[in-house]
């Protein structure tokens, strides 16, 4: 066999060993693959639970907001007392939800999930028109930071729920 015959030989063995069947990639290439699309529905379905809060927050659907908490929710709402657990949540007053005139947007901004799969989190920017008793407008633009974590059934629920004004002080 000559010295070029080998070479092809030997590189046609090297591709053939590096392939699943059929010139599938090999199985730690293939098993990165599913690990990433696995990743992505992970992530789809962190977003779709984020989307879900931040359309019962707009609708001022209380009960529906109440319901994306873990039951080992902490809140860390701005200039006030931590809020700690799902009863704690139960009885936090939402000012955009029973403040009257109060109307709120939300731009979901990033959502990542840990390569664990069991805890995410996701940041959104809203903007939060009141209009007050006097015919004035007031204007707040809350970011939203949420950790989430993972349910059994797969669906994700707020573990943690800190926000703030974006607007500068004295506004």
């Amino acid at each position: 066999m000559t010295n070029r015959r080998l070479a092809f030989t030997t590189l046609l063995i090297a591709a053939v060993g590096c392939s699943g069947p059929a010139g599938e990639p090999a199985s730690g290439e293939g098993e990165a693959a599913a690990a990433a699309a696995g990743m992505e529905g992970l992530r789809a379905g962190l977003r779709a639970a984020a989307e879900a809060y931040q359309a019962a927050a707009t609708s001022k659907d209380a009960a529906a907001v109440v319901a994306m908490y873990d039951e080992s929710a902490l809140m860390i709402p701005p200039n006030g007392d931590l809020v700690q657990g799902l009863d704690g949540v139960r009885g936090y007053r939402f000012g955009f939800i029973s403040t009257p005139g109060v109307s709120l947007s939300f731009e979901l901004i990033r959502v990542e999930v840990a390569e664990s799969g069991d805890i995410g989190w996701s940041f959104a920017v809203g903007d939060i028109t009141i209009e007050r008793p006097d015919g004035s407008t007031g204007h707040d633009v809350v970011r939203d930071f949420h950790t989430w974590r993972r349910q059994p059934d797969g669906s994700w629920k707020v573990v943690v729920d800190m926000w703030n004004s974006g607007m500068p002080l004295g506004y």
